[in-house]
């Protein structure tokens, strides 16, 4: 701001060197006046040119820095939110919002904020100016200046307005864009292309009539700005020609006021322009406020750290969605070892993943409910609960980075050579990625599309095995591996560690969790037994059908058994 003020008083002190350079012209002045006259000229246009420089840089910097704190503040905010805030706001408005409204904010405090002060600025130092020149020429070309801010007035908050619906327009079009391209194999193979292309468009074109009229009231800003200053040198014409003609006034006064009424031109147009960026700014923080405010459902508010894993208790534990009718698990009371293999099948919707994210504190449990080695999950630290727990989410997810990079990923460090190599064999998947070009610093595709799907989910299993969790929850983690990688697998969790490692499988394949200390055993959100895979063939209703559909021997029901 220092160098643009400095910037400005060159800037409106220049058209009276060049009238006094134009009168001692007419004049006939020596040329030592001239030639001083002429340096004076050449060290303020060379200041003015290093001055006009160190502002931009600096103020450059200043939004640019800006936004990127935005940025951060905006994406440490959405790393603490659960999956529940996520179910409800779509990938694609975050995108847009992240990208496109930062960037209008910045836009709004960087170009905004400048050419709005920087119009002042010129205001308040070429008006004196003109006065001092000529005050009478001065009222009268500037009689139409004072109706400009009244227009703007209205036109600013018409852009407000246009434009706020214009970025929703534009996070629903990236929404759907995002979607479509994470989903152009289902696309193609139900040859849905056109049907896309057609819902695309209308989206599209939504979002190109929201711009449209945003255009509509931007584009009104030069004429309005320009109008009452660019009909003042029509009325200089008239009203100096004859005090000029009479002597009054010098050709060079003509010159540096013309010079003066092309200034205020500028300071028009940029607070018209400065309002109007800031005016869309604000619409962008007002949607990036909307978000920063949202308070996260599983806030981080433990103190307690906790080094081992001794046991996890659940008790009387319920949990119902903030938009569903009815609870999706209910009361539920069991409790797990260390170094126990626990299973925990039921039918499609009966809350098995959603009880595997109440025991990683991903949904928020009621208080007292879950508690780690006597200790509720509440007042455990996040960070010291995440070093105990590895879950393995029934969607293999991969980043577009190397193999060795997505094994590390909950590692401080790359993990050496010898040690990607062990865990890759524990899951079975050491000899295809050494068959591969540049083998663990081979490149994954987005989300790993080069993989097959039980690579991706033997790789993710790996990811979890690597930061030797002493609590590891595969939530239907196995589906895609073959018996004898399942066994390797469960093998490398458990295995000769047994009593340090403790392993809770979520199943549809009962062979996974078969050999068990204990299945739990869900049905319509409640627990229907607990207890081996033999003495739940003969005692649980829903493990003896699922079992009868995998074509197990089935025992005699136990009288009573459900």
């Amino acid at each position: 701001m220092m160098f643009l003020l400095v910037t400005n008083a060159l800037d409106g002190f220049y058209p009276l060197v060049l009238k006094r350079a134009i009168d001692q012209v007419a004049a006939k002045a020596s040329t030592s006046d001239i030639v001083w006259t002429a340096f004076l000229f050449f060290i303020m246009m060379s200041g003015l040119a290093c001055t006009r420089y160190l502002w931009r840089f600096y103020f450059g910097r200043y939004h640019t820095f800006a936004a990127e704190d935005l940025r951060t503040r905006i994406f440490t905010h959405l790393t603490q939110m659960g999956p529940n805030y996520f179910k409800k706001n779509s990938v694609g408005e975050l995108i847009s919002l992240m990208v496109n409204d930062i960037q209008s904010f910045r836009n709004g405090i960087g170009s905004g904020v400048l050419v709005f002060v920087d119009g002042l600025i010129v205001i308040s130092i070429t008006l004196p100016m003109m006065i001092y020149l000529s005050p009478a020429w001065t009222w009268k070309t500037l009689i139409l200046l004072p109706t400009v801010p009244f227009l703007i007035r209205s036109i600013t908050n018409r852009i407000y307005d246009t434009f706020a619906v214009q970025q929703e327009r534009l996070a629903e079009l990236s929404g759907s864009s995002q979607e479509i391209v994470a989903g152009i194999r289902v696309i193609k193979s139900f040859a849905q292309e056109k049907n896309r292309l057609s819902i695309y468009n209308k989206q599209s074109r939504t979002y190109e009539l929201s711009c449209n009229k945003t255009a509509l009231w931007d584009s009104l800003f030069h004429p309005v700005m320009e109008f009452g200053v660019a009909s003042g040198s029509v009325i200089l014409l008239f009203v100096c020609a004859p005090d000029i003609f009479s002597g009054i006034a010098s050709v060079g006064s003509l010159v540096a006021f013309h010079r003066y009424i092309q200034k205020m031109t500028w300071p028009m147009t940029a607070l018209g322009y400065g309002w109007s960026q800031y005016q869309k700014g604000m619409a962008s923080l007002a949607r990036i406020f909307d978000l920063l405010t949202q308070k996260t459902d599983i806030p981080d508010l433990g103190k307690t750290l906790v080094s081992e894993f001794q046991s996890l208790s659940v008790r009387h534990l319920s949990y119902q969605f903030a938009d569903a009718v009815q609870p999706v698990l209910k009361n539920l009371s069991f409790e797990i070892k260390a170094g126990e293999f626990i299973g925990v099948v039921g039918p499609v919707g009966s809350g098995k993943t959603t009880l595997l994210h109440l025991l990683a504190k991903l949904y928020p449990a009621s208080n007292g409910t879950v508690l780690l080695n006597g200790i509720p999950l509440e007042d455990i630290a996040a960070s010291s609960l995440r070093k105990l727990i590895a879950l393995v989410p029934q969607e293999a997810f991969l980043f577009s980075e190397t193999i060795a990079t997505n094994m590390s990923y909950g590692l401080q460090d790359l993990a050496t050579p010898e040690i990607l190599s062990k865990w890759a064999g524990a899951v079975d998947i050491r000899e295809e990625i050494e068959s591969l070009p540049g083998t663990y610093s081979a490149e994954l595709g987005e989300r790993g599309v080069n993989l097959s799907g039980g690579q991706k989910q033997r790789l993710t299993i790996a990811r979890a095995l690597i930061t030797q969790a002493p609590f590891v929850m595969l939530d239907d983690s196995l589906s895609a591996v073959d018996t004898r990688t399942e066994q390797l697998i469960k093998a490398a969790i458990t295995g000769t560690q047994r009593g340090h490692n403790t392993l809770l499988i979520v199943a549809h394949r009962l062979s996974s969790i078969e050999n068990a200390d204990r299945i739990i055993v869900l049905s319509e959100g409640q627990i229907e037994a607990i207890g081996s895979h033999a003495e739940l063939l003969r005692n649980s209703k829903t493990y003896r059908a699922m079992a009868n559909g995998q074509n197990y021997s089935l025992p005699p029901v136990l009288e009573g058994a459900p």
